[in-house]
């Protein structure tokens, strides 16, 4: 399974957005960093089910995420 970075920033209202610098467009929100880190969870879990391409991970990071392994029909 392949695990990305993903970087959590807070929000000027106290939220927290959580980025994937591998997957443009892949966020997630939270109201602290365990809600963002968990929605971010979900997010990248949608996305590799939806069928997008996911490519190899290239950043490091303190928090990874593991992605799901989708095994094509």
């Amino acid at each position: 399974m392949a695990a990305y970075a993903v970087e959590l920033m807070t929000r000027y209202d106290g939220l927290v957005i959580a980025t994937f610098p591998d997957l443009p467009g892949v966020t997630a929100l939270g109201r602290d960093d365990e809600e963002a880190l968990g929605e971010a969870r979900r997010a990248l879990d949608e996305h590799a089910r939806s069928g997008e391409f996911l490519p190899e991970p290239s950043a490091r990071g303190a928090t990874l995420i593991e992605a799901p392994l989708i095994v094509p029909a």
